[in-house]
């Protein structure tokens, strides 16, 4: 390196012309410097730009600068830093020999005498054009950082194409003392440093760079060979009377269907469009709780896992993801979307194809497990949504546990990097699919995903579409879940062909943790609020005044709960929520001279139904306790604690509630103080009892608007038994009455004008049917019909109390 100050000034100067920079963190402090302390900024390569670069962002955060001596009068003898690279790193290849530079050894010599002296390694990671590709051929080694060693023309192409976007990363401060390794040789301390500041500089390039992985066609060579997808192969050739070469072929096929190809160049050019796009149709991406995300990535291999709204949920995951400086993960898409064109960008963005179904097909499956199994085992992040497909009627819905047991296993059969899962709540205040989702609900057929059609969608999105959240959950750890399921695991040798009982149990702890993360991390925004309470009135209107009275109540209501520390809630008042909601053409207001009234017509009183239900889970505990009031107007705390307890198995697994039974009472006493609080209900504390207000007042018209937000489920819920209880002695058939309880629904809503997709959605209407399973409230005979459980049969019938007699005899006279 040239450390000639006049020139590397210059240098500075036009290279600065040019360049632009991000550095984190963007407070040096953070690092916790010692100023007492000799610095040593850690390069990974000997490159002059880099260190340009690193002497300009030291200066300009104030820090020690590296190409000042040492601050420390015994080691003035050396600049402040220092790179692992060798000087002639072909030769020391060759010769097999790591480095021990005069550099290092001098300063572990020096310090021997000197035990109270510290020196403070800090390696720092400069990425030029936040790279993420690793797959690259000749033509793509211009464009951005990768694994590879560079020429000095790349480096000028580099600085050239990359210039304006370059990441500064300064790592946390790796101290050495020498009073800490006494027993040690100059050479194993020198061994130790080296592997430790080259352990931190690959771990940062591995976060930010994704693995280092090999080119796609030798990836898919590498998993034709291995063992497992070897017999597959012979397999196939005997089952399908083909020799060996055709069955290989065949392999191949599939996984040049399924393996991505992520280039940088498609990442550039997907950037920028992406870019353009959010800038045209969306007013922002509001990003929270990625802080811990950048050091995860260093020592796990992340699986995202997010809810899936949206189509342009790939797309807007892996935007945000790129701009927090991580590595883009690869994407697990739908078959249906590897179309002419669209499904090569969407591969070199990181998209891996997957059929929907492959059950009997065991070459496919093979094959496929041994991709995602190579990906884990590299530390590769990977993105696919347990849901499996889009929700319609925006709730969760029902995992699917597919990838989530392939990762599992992926895991179990190398145990190398250790997995951490990130929940991720994606909420849109206005969705691009909305017309398509309430055709397909109303009973159309789905349009197919064909590039025409997909060319013709997007030249019809017009208007402005809102904010964007993207929320990142606790992590979930797969080390962790593992220890609860089967604490021995770690002990035992682990045989894919023979997969250990308790596999099912881990898969399905995980994908429950994961759902439940993804609802502790949602946003309560203006949508979701007015949609609550405007879906519950009898005409969809109310005066603009108590509206916002009434957000502004729920809005507290949920935030007393303390459901999670991840939630967001908008701090916007109950007004401008309504101008917020206005602004998006989602409400329409009626001009009147005694108070404006806010109501929805017909279009948009079906659409919001799904912001609501973005929220349902916030809002289900105090709807309950709301519906307790229904037939009783005064009850006690324990009975109205037991009346819910009914309901709350099926309700908690429908809506992925947070509370288990012993914690339940407690939220329960929580939401009655709230809710007293409120003024909904009047708390007897000598009693331990509360009683709702007299009808004709506001506080009884709000305590029943709140009981109508959970209202749609119950009343599915007790139409389901009701059709049970009425075949009670000759059963029925599980696709029977899922049919029977979709038509008598969507009766119901009709009669009483409700337009709500929580009436019509057979997908809904069968998982609540799988759930009562689930519960054993509904029990499967031999004969595969359903009928009463004996544990329904004995819990307390007072569960109807929850419905008005009005629905109960509404529900009673279809069923005549």
């Amino acid at each position: 390196m040239n450390f000639r100050n006049p020139t590397n000034f210059l240098a500075r100067k036009i290279l600065y012309f040019w360049v632009k920079t991000e550095v984190f963190p963007e407070d040096i402090a953070q690092l916790q410097i010692k100023p007492d302390q000799g610095v040593i900024y850690v390069l990974e390569t000997r490159s002059w730009s880099n260190l340009l670069i690193l002497e300009t962002e030291s200066e300009r955060l104030h820090a020690p600068l590296p190409l000042n001596h040492i601050a420390s009068p015994q080691l003035r003898a050396w600049h402040s830093v220092y790179t692992i690279a060798p000087r002639q790193p072909f030769k020391a290849w060759m010769q097999k020999q790591p480095k021990r530079s005069r550099m290092l050894r001098g300063i572990v010599e020096i310090l021997r005498d000197y035990p109270e002296q510290e020196i403070q390694f800090i390696p720092v990671s400069v990425f030029w054009g936040r790279p993420v590709a690793t797959q690259k051929h000749w033509l793509q080694v211009l464009f951005a950082d990768s694994w590879r060693l560079g020429s000095g023309l790349r480096k000028f192409f580099t600085i050239l194409f990359h210039g304006r976007k370059v990441v500064v990363k300064y790592s946390e401060v790796i101290r050495y003392r020498s009073s800490a390794q006494c027993d040690a040789s100059d050479d194993d301390i020198i061994d130790r440093l080296q592997a430790a500041l080259s352990q931190r500089l690959a771990e940062v390039r591995t976060a930010t760079l994704g693995p280092d992985i090999s080119h796609r066609r030798t990836l898919v060579r590498e998993l034709l060979l291995k063992p497992e997808v070897q017999a597959a192969i012979q397999n196939r050739r005997v089952e399908d009377q083909r020799t060996e070469y055709q069955a290989t072929i065949q392999a191949r096929r599939y996984l040049n269907e399924i393996v991505a190809n992520c280039t940088n160049i498609t990442i550039q050019v997907m950037q920028r469009g992406l870019t353009a796009f959010w800038n045209r149709f969306y007013s922002g991406i509001e990003v929270s709780n990625s802080e811990n995300l950048k050091q995860l990535a260093h020592s796990h291999a992340l699986i995202y896992v997010p809810c899936h709204r949206s189509h342009i949920d790939y797309l807007l995951l892996s935007y945000v993801i790129y701009d927090l400086g991580l590595a883009i993960p690869y994407i697990a898409a739908g078959k249906n979307l590897n179309m002419p064109i669209i499904g090569s960008i969407l591969r070199g963005g990181g998209a891996f194809f997957i059929r929907r179904s492959f059950k009997g097909n065991e070459l496919y499956s093979t094959l496929m497990f041994a991709y995602v199994s190579e990906l884990v085992s590299k530390g590769v992040p990977i993105e696919y949504f347990v849901e499996g497909g889009r929700s319609r009627t925006g709730r969760l819905l029902k995992p699917k546990p597919g990838m989530l047991a392939m990762t599992v296993r992926g895991y179990l059969k190398q145990q190398k990097k250790p997995v951490a899962f990130i929940p991720v709540y994606i909420g849109y205040e206005k969705l691009l699919e909305s017309k398509a989702y309430q055709a397909e609900l109303s009973g159309e057929e789905k349009k197919s995903e064909t590039f025409l059609n997909s060319v013709r969608s997007i030249l019809k999105i017009r208007g402005d579409f809102g904010k964007v959240y993207t929320n990142f959950g606790q992590p979930v750890f797969l080390k962790t879940v593992l220890d609860n399921q089967y604490p021995q695991w770690a002990a035992e040798p682990y045989d894919d062909k023979k997969r250990p009982f308790w596999i099912r149990g881990v898969v399905e702890e995980t994908a429950e943790t994961v759902m439940r993360r993804i609802n502790q991390s949602a946003t309560v925004n203006a949508i979701n609020l007015i949609a609550t309470v405007l879906l519950a009135t009898p005409k969809q209107s109310m005066d603009e005044k108590d509206l916002a009275q009434a957000l502004t109540m729920y809005q507290s209501i949920i935030e007393a709960q303390n459901y999670s520390d991840n939630l967001l809630m908008t701090d916007s008042d109950g007004l401008q929520l309504i101008h917020r909601a206005e602004s998006l053409k989602m409400i329409k207001r009626r001009k009147h001279d005694l108070g404006d009234i806010i109501y929805l017509d017909r279009r948009h009183s079906i659409s919001l139904t799904y912001y609501r239900n973005n929220i349902l889970h916030l809002m289900a505990l105090p709807s309950l306790i709301a519906c307790c009031f229904f037939n009783k107007r005064s009850m006690s705390s324990e009975d109205i604690i037991k009346l819910i307890s009914l309901a709350y198995p099926f309700i908690q697994k429908e809506l992925f509630l947070i509370w288990e039974k012993e914690a339940l009472a407690s939220a329960i006493r929580q939401s009655l103080e709230t809710m007293s609080q409120q003024g909904l209900l009047i708390k007897h504390s000598s009693e331990d009892s509360y009683s709702r207000r007299s009808s004709g007042t506001l506080q009884f018209t709000r305590l029943n608007l709140l009981a109508k937000v959970i209202s749609p489920i119950l009343e599915v819920y007790y139409l389901t038994l009701a059709l049970l209880s009425k075949n009670s002695e000759t059963k029925i058939a599980k696709e029977v009455l899922q049919k029977k309880c979709q038509l008598m629904a969507e009766r119901i809503a009709i009669i009483h004008e409700l337009n709500s997709p929580d009436y019509s959605d057979k997908n809904l209407i069968a998982n609540f049917i799988e759930t009562l399973i689930t519960i054993d409230y509904v029990k499967v005979y031999e004969t595969e019909k359903l009928g009463y459980s004996e544990v329904f049969q004995k819990s307390d019938k007072r569960i109807r109390l929850l419905l008005s007699k009005e629905k109960r005899s509404n529900i009673m006279q279809m069923l005549k």
